[in-house]
C-alpha cells in the first residue's frame, strides 16, 4: 500500500474512533459497497459520503448563524467538493448514456 495511502487510513481511522465509528457498522457499510457493480462502488460511495455531509452542514446550520466557526469553514469546502463531485457524476453519467444510450451507474439497477 502506497505511504500516503496508508497514511489517510491511519488518519481516517483515528477520526472514526474519537466518533465511536464501531467496526461493526464499518462492516456494514463495506458489505453495501461490495454489492455494488467494482465500476460503480467509488461512485456510490461518493454519493452516500455527500449525503451525511449535507445532512451535517443543514443540522450544524440550524446551530450557528454562520460567523467566525471554523465547522462553518470546513463544511463549507466539503459542500463545495460534494456538488462539484455530484454534478461531475451526473455529467458522467450524461455522457455514457450518449455514447452507449443506456445508464451503468448504480442508481440505474
Amino acid at each position: 500500500m502506497e505511504e500516503t495511502v496508508r497514511d489517510a487510513l491511519l488518519q481516517v481511522e483515528g477520526a472514526a474512533r474519537l466518533y465511536g465509528a464501531g467496526e461493526e457498522s464499518i462492516a456494514g457499510f463495506r458489505e453495501i459497497l461490495a454489492r455494488q457493480h467494482p465500476n460503480d462502488r467509488g461512485t456510490y460511495a461518493s454519493a452516500a459520503l455527500g449525503r451525511v455531509i449535507t445532512d451535517i452542514a443543514y443540522n450544524h446550520r440550524t446551530e450557528c448563524d454562520g460567523g467566525d466557526c471554523r465547522t462553518c469553514e470546513g463544511l463549507q469546502e466539503a459542500m463545495t467538493v460534494v456538488v462539484a463531485s455530484v454534478r461531475s457524476m451526473i455529467a458522467d453519467e450524461m455522457t455514457w448514456k450518449r455514447r452507449r444510450g443506456n445508464r451503468r451507474w448504480f442508481w440505474s439497477r
